[in-house]
């Protein structure tokens, strides 16, 4: 292997583990924590599959109670 294959090779490598710590700070820092507050769209929860049955079954509850 010639000193340009590993230099190339360094710097592949070297770019491939700044992509993977960024990605983790993206995920660390993005990611929700425990005490915050997630806002679901009660008027499209019937037809998104993304939506837990908790919050289908309690936007629901608070469309039954505006009628």
């Amino acid at each position: 292997m010639s000193r340009l294959d590993e230099a190339r090779s360094l710097i592949s490598l070297l770019f491939a583990a700044t992509v993977v710590i960024i990605a983790f700070a993206f995920f660390i820092t993005f990611m929700p924590k425990k005490g915050d507050v997630i806002r679901y769209d009660c008027s499209i929860s019937e037809i998104s599959p993304d939506y837990p049955i908790e919050v289908k079954e309690r936007c629901r509850k608070l469309r039954a109670e505006k009628l």
